[in-house]
């Protein structure tokens, strides 16, 4: 990757480490890798944009403590990029009063899959809260300590007869700008790619783009090849190409959904890995 300037922010968070990519454009990378996964804020002037929020609803208190702290403002909008829940179960965390867009497509399938993934959900609970109290009483780095007590809260909210998640509920069908009075990006609507309806979002000037879970820092072909795959993408000729077509702009800095801040290389490193494993066998 180019020498460039990416300036790390003090920021106290035990979820992930926080980034100012350029004036107004901030990138929240996690701590771990998969299946933790990264977020995003844009200060556009007059607008606060929030790109996803995080699995862990401790993480997405963190997210817009961190947002409010660099922009001394309340979110204006939250963009989901797409339906799997380490990318949205954060969403309930945010008032009403912020509209959160997504499109079409990852809104249905959201719906589509709630009523199984609150019954997975429910069912590990009690599990996970009998593991995770005898694996305290273990532990000894503090840290550790608040992150287990933070999962210990979160499935017992889970638990409660009103626990729900919060769906998006401003629905685009196409690619659009939302134009600040100090900046603009784009939110570009590709489709189904690594989801039935992925968005990413786009600062042209700036060349620095979120990706979402189009770009991993690291691929496994064991994603592939263990009896029960992570995840198999709708449209992998269409994420390959589209990793493609975005390694070609001049773009400095890529946003990964999983992972550390990734430059062209990686980019061709998974259209290769979607090339080898998903659309060479299916043809």
């Amino acid at each position: 990757m180019k020498n460039l300037d990416i300036k790390k922010l003090d920021f106290e968070s035990i979820y992930f480490d926080l980034y100012e990519l350029n004036t107004g454009i901030y990138a929240a990378i996690t701590a771990e890798k998969l299946p933790s996964s990264n977020a995003g804020f844009f200060d556009l002037g007059n607008y606060l944009v929030i790109f996803d929020t995080m699995m862990d609803p401790y993480a997405t208190d963190d997210l817009i403590r961190a947002s409010k702290e660099f922009t001394k403002k309340d979110p204006s909008f939250l963009i989901n990029s797409h339906y799997h829940t380490d990318h949205l179960f954060g969403n309930r965390k945010f008032p009403i009063e912020t509209p959160i867009i997504s499109s079409s497509e990852t809104l249905s399938t959201f719906r589509t899959n709630l009523e199984e993934t609150l019954t997975r959900y429910k069912g590990i609970a009690t599990r996970e809260l009998k593991r995770i109290k005898e694996e305290i009483n273990k532990e000894t780095e503090p840290n550790k300590i608040l992150e287990m007590n933070n999962d210990i809260k979160t499935y017992n909210e889970i638990l409660e007869p009103t626990f729900e998640l919060r769906a998006p509920d401003f629905i685009i069908n196409d690619s659009f700008i939302i134009e600040g009075i100090e900046n603009k990006v784009l939110i570009n609507f590709i489709g189904a790619a690594h989801s039935p309806g992925d968005l990413i979002a786009y600062f042209e000037k700036e060349k620095i783009v979120f990706m979402g879970d189009l770009l991993f820092e690291e691929t496994d072909p064991s994603w592939v090849t263990s009896t029960n795959p992570v995840h198999v993408p709708p449209n992998p000729q269409r994420l390959r190409d589209t990793l493609i077509d975005y390694m070609e702009k001049d773009i400095d800095i890529y946003i990964p959904g999983h992972g550390r801040i990734c430059s062209k290389k990686i980019l061709q490193e998974n259209a290769e890995f979607y090339e080898e494993y998903f659309i060479k066998k299916t043809n």
